[in-house]
């Protein structure tokens, strides 16, 4: 009993440690982390809402992922609404990423706005990726993102829309559809 204690503890000074590099940020209410999360800034701006539940450890989720990565970039701005939930997933922002109230993110998903590396070879090699493309990420209010699902910059995710597990979304999702596939495609439309 003393051991299982003194590991939750460990776990809740980890992620105070954590969460208080998060400057400048601002936190509406209350956080549910079960695991350690591993959250960066450099600079960037973020906003948590009330009633965020994030997994990340192994032992969070039946599916096993590995810990839950955010990290918002100089000058980023990172949103996260309230009752919220993120599983095990990876969230990277160079310019902005917004998720709305009651989105539920499955595990091993990942959230990028940024293509990491210029397409041109030549300026990947010669000018140290001064062309890398951004774009912002709007994940609207109840829509569902499905395990091992990848979201890709400049999209935006429709109100209560669904996205397929193992899905690469690449363009912009209406509300109320469901998506699925690489790249993802429309199959349905949400009852």
């Amino acid at each position: 009993m003393l051991k299982k204690t003194a590991k939750k503890a460990l776990k809740v000074f980890a992620n105070y440690i954590n969460m208080r590099q998060l400057r400048p940020a601002r936190m509406a209410g209350k956080i549910n982390i079960d695991g350690i999360i591993h959250f960066r800034t450099n600079n960037g701006i973020v906003e948590l809402g009330d009633s965020i539940s994030i997994n990340s450890s192994h032992y969070a989720n039946p599916l096993k992922g590995s810990r839950c990565s955010i990290i918002v970039d100089s000058g980023a701005r990172l949103k996260i609404g309230n009752r919220v939930g993120i599983s095990n997933s990876n969230i990277y922002t160079k310019t902005s990423i917004t998720i709305e109230d009651d989105v539920n993110i499955g595990a091993n998903c990942s959230i990028f706005d940024t293509d990491f590396h210029s397409l041109d070879y030549n300026d990947r090699c010669n000018n140290g990726d001064s062309m890398v493309k951004t774009a912002p990420i709007k994940i609207k209010k109840g829509a569902f993102i499905g395990a091992s699902s990848i979201i890709l910059k400049g999209v935006t995710i429709g109100e209560r829309s669904i996205i397929g597990a193992g899905s690469v979304v690449t363009k912009n999702i209406p509300d109320d559809e469901i998506w699925a596939g690489n790249p993802a495609k429309h199959i349905g439309r949400c009852t």
